[in-house]
């Protein structure tokens, strides 16, 4: 006689869906990495068969009577795991919303699936890290291939979005920036002009150092670090241009909600960019323009830039299925 398994003993599986990469561990091994099925590795490629090949390939890896955790690089209604989109997945693809939970639990019905904004995700991972037992609400920015906030409240350990799941898309909205005009007329991967994308993304760095006349832009990403480091001027104008926009947000945040006690800056590309970016970070922050702004000499209190490696999306993943914040609609 066969036994049946016992599912209140499930194996947990930790998934990040990325653009470029699918990384997937299971229990406390090691993550295994695989080429993300995206439009940005498959360019041309119809987003429905991109899909059915992330259905697939997630449904092949995954052990028997698993509980998945997974960090979405999409837009999307985290209650009932349906993707709004993402551009570097599907690009302007698929024309509805994708309810990828659902797809997976009819191709693999013993599996608990839980599916999450990677922004979300590593706001778990940050709190879980770095908050303190008086802090009410924590934010956490990330600046990578995209740019993206969230908000946890901490007082109901909570994560508020709006009836589409929803919160701090601020990617997309018009940069505060101070920069020429060819600069604030950058076009945002999404079609639109002037966004705080457009400007303070990883992949805008090349462009923004165009607009500034800046010779060679094309190899500025792997000469930046460097040339900050001589105390290059033109280096430094560019690093003061991608990281308004950025600084004007955490001023915004700040002015609008005193509850605010901690807010974390990560990503790839701030994290990679260090000590310099963080420096001037809080030279923007602090630069009193109105009453309201708060002590200069503070600027730097409550904000945090992450290293490589202190925020982990799959970690924070895990924490939220676990209940250490629930996303609740509004």
């Amino acid at each position: 006689m066969t036994e049946e398994p016992d599912l209140r003993v499930r194996t947990e599986v930790a998934v990040d869906l990325g653009g470029t990469w699918l990384r997937i561990r299971t229990g406390s091994g090691r993550a295994v990495r695989l080429p993300a099925p995206s439009v940005l590795n498959r360019p041309g490629e119809d987003p429905a068969v991109l899909l059915d090949l992330l259905v697939e390939t997630l449904a092949d890896a995954v052990p028997a009577n698993a509980r998945v955790a997974m960090s979405c690089g999409a837009a999307m209604d985290e209650e009932h795991g349906v993707l709004h989109g993402s551009g570097p997945l599907w690009g302007g693809g698929p024309e509805r919303p994708v309810p990828l939970r659902a797809l997976l639990t009819a191709r693999r019905p013993d599996v608990d699936w839980h599916l999450y904004n990677d922004v979300t995700a590593a706001l778990a991972s940050f709190v879980e890290r770095f908050a303190e037992p008086h802090h009410r609400r924590v934010v956490y920015v990330t600046v990578s291939s995209g740019i993206a906030l969230r908000t946890a409240d901490l007082t109901e350990r909570s994560v508020p979005v709006d009836a589409h799941g929803l919160q701090g898309e601020v990617g997309h909205l018009p940069a505060v920036s101070t920069a020429p005009d060819a600069v604030r007329s950058l076009t945002c991967p999404c079609g639109g002009t002037g966004h705080v994308a457009a400007l303070a993304a990883g992949p805008a760095l090349p462009h923004v150092a165009a607009a500034l006349g800046m010779e060679r832009p094309e190899a500025v990403r792997e000469a930046l670090p460097g040339l900050l480091r001589s105390g290059d001027p033109a280096a430094h104008r560019l690093l003061a241009t991608v990281v308004e926009p950025v600084a004007e947000l955490v001023r915004t945040v700040r002015c609008l909600d005193p509850r605010t006690d901690l807010i974390g800056i990560g990503g790839g590309y701030a994290e990679g960019l260090g000590d310099p970016y963080r420096a001037e970070l809080v030279r923007r922050v602090s630069e009193v323009r109105s009453y309201a702004d708060r002590d200069p000499e503070r600027a730097g209190d409550g904000l945090r830039l992450c290293r490589p490696g202190e925020v982990d999306p799959m970690a924070g993943a895990l924490a939220l299925s676990r209940g250490a914040l629930t996303v609740t609609k509004r």
